[in-house]
């Protein structure tokens, strides 16, 4: 299926616009992107760590987890809607490489999750910035919604790097 879309994209205008290196009006969009895109990725990585940890009691204990959520979440959106631009200039420049690759796919699954975690965490704490303190139970579910998404964010980590190696 993304294979498909992959072969399609290779005959498309902006595939060959994006992946031209020989003229000097775009040889740097395929490298600014990834630049763009690896600074984008360092805000996100400070942003999970900061709420997860949070969560998990280890940092930022001065302040509950609803307002580090608040703080944190729109730092962490934007960095997601610049991954999300920045990926797809570098999806439409290699789609073959990108859209066929189990890595790829496997890193944007994981993503989903992460996120749907972090949504879940921001969603809940948006009307009560205590709702994850106020039972034990609760404080050992959000625990566990830490250790779980600092894990998928490592490996969305791992995984990126290995999309630029898998075939």
């Amino acid at each position: 299926m993304f294979t498909a879309l992959g072969d399609w994209l290779v005959q498309t205008p902006l595939h060959t616009f994006f992946s031209d290196t020989t003229k000097m009006s775009t040889w740097l969009i395929v490298p600014m992107s990834q630049t763009i895109h690896i600074l984008a990725v360092s805000v996100l990585m400070i942003c999970a760590g900061l709420l997860n940890l949070r969560a998990l009691r280890i940092a930022g204990t001065r302040e509950t987890l609803g307002k580090v959520a608040s703080n944190v979440m729109p730092w962490t959106w934007g960095a997601l809607t610049v991954l999300l631009a920045t990926g797809i200039v570098q999806t439409i420049a290699e789609p073959t490489r990108e859209l066929g690759s189990t890595t790829f796919l496997t890193k944007m699954t994981l993503v989903l999750i992460s996120v749907a975690i972090a949504a879940v965490v921001q969603n809940t704490t948006k009307g009560d910035e205590n709702y994850w303190e106020r039972t034990a139970q609760r404080q050992s579910t959000v625990s566990l919604l830490a250790v779980a998404s600092l894990t998928l964010w490592f490996g969305i980590a791992v995984a990126g790097r290995l999309v630029a190696y898998a075939t």
